[in-house]
Protein backbone atom coordinates (compact mmCIF):
# COMPACT_ATOMS: atom_id res chain seq x y z
CA UNK A 1 0.00 0.00 0.00
CA UNK A 2 1.09 3.63 -0.78
CA UNK A 3 0.36 6.93 0.61
CA UNK A 4 2.15 10.00 -0.35
CA UNK A 5 4.63 8.03 -2.87
CA UNK A 6 5.35 6.37 0.35
CA UNK A 7 5.01 2.77 1.53
CA UNK A 8 2.07 2.69 4.24
CA UNK A 9 1.24 -0.64 4.65
CA UNK A 10 0.97 -3.98 3.34
CA UNK A 11 -1.51 -7.44 2.49
CA UNK A 12 -0.40 -10.92 2.83
CA UNK A 13 -3.00 -13.10 0.50
CA UNK A 14 -2.84 -16.59 1.13
CA UNK A 15 -3.97 -19.05 -2.00
CA UNK A 16 -4.76 -22.90 -1.27
CA UNK A 17 -3.38 -25.07 0.50
CA UNK A 18 -2.88 -21.96 2.87
CA UNK A 19 -6.90 -21.70 3.41
CA UNK A 20 -9.94 -23.50 4.42
CA UNK A 21 -11.51 -25.77 1.51
CA UNK A 22 -13.41 -24.25 -0.86
CA UNK A 23 -11.62 -20.50 -0.16
CA UNK A 24 -9.25 -18.93 -3.68
CA UNK A 25 -7.95 -16.25 -0.91
CA UNK A 26 -7.74 -15.98 2.38
CA UNK A 27 -6.34 -12.04 3.38
CA UNK A 28 -3.04 -13.43 5.83
CA UNK A 29 -2.24 -10.05 6.98
CA UNK A 30 -3.16 -6.55 6.45
CA UNK A 31 -1.79 -3.71 7.84
CA UNK A 32 -1.49 0.29 7.77
CA UNK A 33 0.61 2.69 9.69
CA UNK A 34 -0.95 4.53 12.00
CA UNK A 35 -0.41 7.57 10.40
CA UNK A 36 -2.17 6.95 7.12
CA UNK A 37 -5.68 5.49 9.23
CA UNK A 38 -9.03 7.16 8.96
CA UNK A 39 -8.53 8.39 5.25
CA UNK A 40 -9.90 5.86 3.36
CA UNK A 41 -6.47 4.13 2.42
CA UNK A 42 -6.80 0.85 3.50
CA UNK A 43 -10.29 0.35 2.11
CA UNK A 44 -8.88 0.80 -0.93
CA UNK A 45 -6.35 -0.91 -0.86
CA UNK A 46 -8.18 -3.76 0.46
CA UNK A 47 -10.90 -3.55 -2.41
CA UNK A 48 -7.88 -2.95 -5.04
CA UNK A 49 -6.53 -6.05 -3.47
CA UNK A 50 -9.97 -8.24 -3.88
CA UNK A 51 -10.25 -7.11 -7.61
CA UNK A 52 -6.92 -8.27 -8.12
CA UNK A 53 -8.28 -11.93 -7.21
CA UNK A 54 -11.44 -13.00 -8.53
CA UNK A 55 -12.86 -16.01 -6.45
CA UNK A 56 -13.51 -17.35 -3.12
CA UNK A 57 -12.72 -15.16 -0.15
CA UNK A 58 -12.12 -15.26 3.84
CA UNK A 59 -11.18 -13.00 5.98
CA UNK A 60 -10.55 -13.37 10.23
CA UNK A 61 -10.61 -11.10 12.75
CA UNK A 62 -10.07 -11.04 16.35
CA UNK A 63 -13.91 -10.79 17.87
CA UNK A 64 -12.42 -9.81 21.27
CA UNK A 65 -13.15 -6.37 22.89
CA UNK A 66 -9.86 -4.96 21.83
CA UNK A 67 -10.05 -5.38 17.77
CA UNK A 68 -13.57 -3.36 17.76
CA UNK A 69 -12.06 -1.15 15.41
CA UNK A 70 -10.48 -4.14 13.24
CA UNK A 71 -14.14 -5.72 13.47
CA UNK A 72 -16.14 -2.29 12.09
CA UNK A 73 -12.93 -1.79 9.38
CA UNK A 74 -13.62 -5.32 7.88
CA UNK A 75 -17.54 -5.49 8.00
CA UNK A 76 -17.43 -2.06 6.61
CA UNK A 77 -15.22 -2.78 3.94
CA UNK A 78 -16.67 -6.20 2.84
CA UNK A 79 -20.17 -5.03 2.61
CA UNK A 80 -19.09 -1.94 0.86
CA UNK A 81 -17.21 -4.39 -2.29
CA UNK A 82 -19.46 -6.38 -2.17
CA UNK A 83 -22.81 -4.34 -2.12
CA UNK A 84 -24.08 -6.28 1.11
CA UNK A 85 -23.89 -10.19 -0.42
CA UNK A 86 -21.21 -11.64 1.91
CA UNK A 87 -21.61 -14.28 4.72
CA UNK A 88 -20.68 -13.20 8.36
CA UNK A 89 -19.91 -16.04 10.86
CA UNK A 90 -18.75 -16.46 14.63
CA UNK A 91 -16.21 -19.71 15.20
CA UNK A 92 -13.59 -21.10 16.29
CA UNK A 93 -10.98 -21.27 13.34
CA UNK A 94 -8.43 -24.17 12.48
CA UNK A 95 -5.83 -22.36 13.55
CA UNK A 96 -7.60 -23.02 17.31
CA UNK A 97 -6.64 -19.50 18.31
CA UNK A 98 -9.92 -18.91 19.74
CA UNK A 99 -13.35 -17.17 18.55
CA UNK A 100 -12.79 -15.47 15.35
CA UNK A 101 -15.31 -13.05 13.05
CA UNK A 102 -15.10 -14.74 9.71
CA UNK A 103 -16.24 -12.71 6.50
CA UNK A 104 -16.69 -14.99 2.99
CA UNK A 105 -17.75 -13.50 -0.45
CA UNK A 106 -17.07 -14.61 -3.76
CA UNK A 107 -16.55 -11.67 -6.18
CA UNK A 108 -16.12 -13.72 -9.42
CA UNK A 109 -19.24 -11.26 -10.39
CA UNK A 110 -18.16 -8.41 -8.97
CA UNK A 111 -16.66 -4.85 -10.49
Amino acid sequence: MMAEDRPAGFALVATPPHCSPGVDFFMHEFFLLQPYRGMGIAEQAAATIFAMFKGNWEIFTNLGEKNKVGQHFWRKTVANYTQGLYEEEVAVTADADGLKLIFRFSNHRLD
